[in-house]
This record gives structure tokens, sequence and C-alpha cells, in this order.
């Protein structure tokens, strides 16, 4: 009896989860408009201004660049430029916003330097402040900070590392008094230490990217930036893909693309489940098993598959009751399923 409860309620929480969709954006930056970089899909327009750091040249410097695919844009920015954005997120738990989500698609054209991605107050005296999230140059061990990781000395730094010329899309999930998380490419990076009510990742009316008060921001490429009233989930950073996955409306889907991934059978899983897929393209397949946190639970390599309908067959004895995100990749292609385990 106990088990069928506990059935029902495993099925119950996974139908919740299976149909979750992204949440409209509250702004929206593309940068593939070449006479208007500027220009907000949705929201209000960003605008450019440069720091007062001494050694600055005090002018503007954002130009065109090639972004992470055909026919997406992205601009350059260079070192001592930053955007901002009037983004109309209304406070929230506080006096200031300290529920949002922000997505940044972005590529580093050398390591071991640094480069900011935002700065959440400069409304200071001289306007401008430390920025709130990094790239480390340099290892340092007060902070946990490695060369080419993602964090701040108030988060952390994430174990994983970038690589120069190679395109990622990042989602920063905040929600303040209960989470601070960082997905890269669908993958939980980072998972901070939590962080104060109305501090210092809460926001004020206006949001600057790419701005330090001290040289550390590198120029770096930037082909789009979201912004969210809400925190998103770590089922929805990976329905967002990586920054070659192209989303279009509001209620972003990826379920609305045809998957190579099918449902498995059984579902819930009590020791060995099946799940069927096709491959369009000759190529490697790659699953990945996440928890609802994000993080990577199994990695299993299928190997070079030509065009066809497989099966990927899955022994879950080593993981817990719970549900589950299983994410197949081939040729730039993923697509993803939710799977329950009530052993």
């Amino acid at each position: 009896m106990k088990k069928t409860l506990l059935s029902l309620v495993a099925i119950l929480a996974f139908a919740s989860f299976a149909n979750a969709q992204v949440p409209a954006r509250t702004g929206w930056w593309k940068f593939d408009d070449a006479s208007n970089l500027l220009k907000a899909e949705i929201g209000n327009p960003l605008v450019t201004k440069w720091s007062a750091v001494e050694g600055y040249t005090p002018f503007v410097d954002i130009s065109l660049a090639a972004g992470p695919a055909a026919g997406n844009l992205a601009v350059e920015v260079s070192k001592g430029t930053y955007l901002v954005a009037d983004h109309g997120i209304a406070p929230s738990n506080g006096t200031k916003v300290n529920e949002y989500t922000l997505q940044i698609d972005f590529s580093i054209p050398v390591t071991e330097t640094w480069y900011a991605f935002f700065d959440t107050d400069s409304t200071s005296a001289d306007d401008y402040q430390d920025a709130d999230l990094f790239v480390s140059k340099n290892t340092n061990p007060d902070t946990g900070g490695t060369p080419n990781a993602i964090g701040c000395g108030s988060t952390r730094y994430s174990t994983n590392t970038l690589m120069s010329d190679t395109w990622y899309r990042m989602i920063v999930s905040v929600k303040n008094g209960e989470f601070f998380r960082v997905y890269v490419n669908g993958d939980l990076w980072l998972e901070s230490l939590t962080q104060p009510l109305d501090g210092r990742y809460a926001l004020l009316p206006t949001l600057s990217f790419f701005q330090d008060n001290d040289g550390d921001d590198g120029t770096l490429n930037c082909s789009e930036i979201g912004m969210w009233d809400v925190a998103l989930t770590a089922e929805q950073a990976l329905l967002l893909g990586d920054a070659t996955t192209v989303q279009t409306g509001i209620k972003e889907n990826r379920a609305a693309k045809a998957s190579d991934l099918m449902p498995n059978f059984p579902n819930p899983v009590a020791h060995n489940t099946i799940f069927p897929y096709q491959v369009q393209k000759t190529g490697n397949v790659t699953f990945r098993i996440l928890d609802q946190t994000g993080k990577v639970i199994d990695v299993i390599n299928a190997g070079a598959k030509t065009p066809g309908k497989y099966n990927f067959n899955y022994n879950s004895d080593k993981l817990n009751n719970g549900i589950y995100i299983v994410q197949m990749t081939t040729n730039n292609r993923t697509s993803v399923r939710k799977m329950v385990v009530l052993q």
C-alpha cells in the first residue's frame, strides 16, 4: 500500500514536471540587427556606457561580431565599455528585486583573463562598483577560484572551467534567501551559499552587464541576453539548451521541436528502462542523467551511430528514488525526457 501511494505521488509529480515550460522573458536582447545593435526584442533598449577607471579611454566601444551560428550576430564589448538595462522587474520579498534569472550567451577570446558578467549596483558616489560575477584569471585559495572558472568571492567559483573561442549559454537563477545557481549549457556549474535578501545579488531598477570598477572586464563577445522575473528551475535551464538553441515566442519550449529521444518504458522505473531514440545524422551519441538541481549524476557514451532508430537501455539501481532528467546529445542536437525512479 505504501509503495502504491508513493507511486501515485511520483507519477503526479512527474506529470507536472514533464509539462514544465520556460516562462516568458521580461527582457531580451539578441544583437541581430546590425543597424541597431542595442534594440530590445522584449523590454527597453540597452544603453552603452564606459567605466571611469584610470587608464581607460573614455568612449563607448562595441562592434558587430559573428555569433555562435550562421545568421546569429553578436557584439564585441571592449574593455571599459558596458551595457545597461532598465529591466522593469518589480521588487520582490524586500525593497529590491530578490528573484530573477539572467541569460548571457558569450565567448571569451583568451583564457586566464578576468571577465565581468554583471554588476547589480552602480549607484555609488563614483558610479562604479566591483562586478558580481566573473571569469577568474588565476588561482585564489581564499575564494576557491581557479583559472577560467565562473563565480565571485561571495559565491565561490565553479569547478568546471571555460575554453577560449567557445560559445556558452549561462543561466544565472537567483532567489535570495534560498539559492544562487549558475547553469552553463544546461548543466549546473555553481550552487552558492545562500545570498541575503536585499544584499549584493538583489537588483536595483538598472543592471549593468560586463562592467567592473578596477579593470577586471576583459573584451568578450555576447550574442544574446535575457531576463526573467522568476528563478528558473534546472529543467527549464536544460530546455534553454546552449547558445545555438533557437528560442521563439513567449512560453519557449523545446518540446515543440521534434525530439530524437522518445519517452521511456516502463516509467516509473524500478530497475531497468528503455528509451527509444533516433539519429538523424551520423555522429556520437551521449546520454546524461541529471537530478532536479541540474547536477549530472551519470554519463553514458553510446558511441558513433549512423542514421536510424535505436534503444537506450538504462539501469537505475544506483539512483535514489526521485525525478531525473535524461538528456541525449548528438550533432549539436539535444533532446530531453523525464524519468521517475521508484525502487
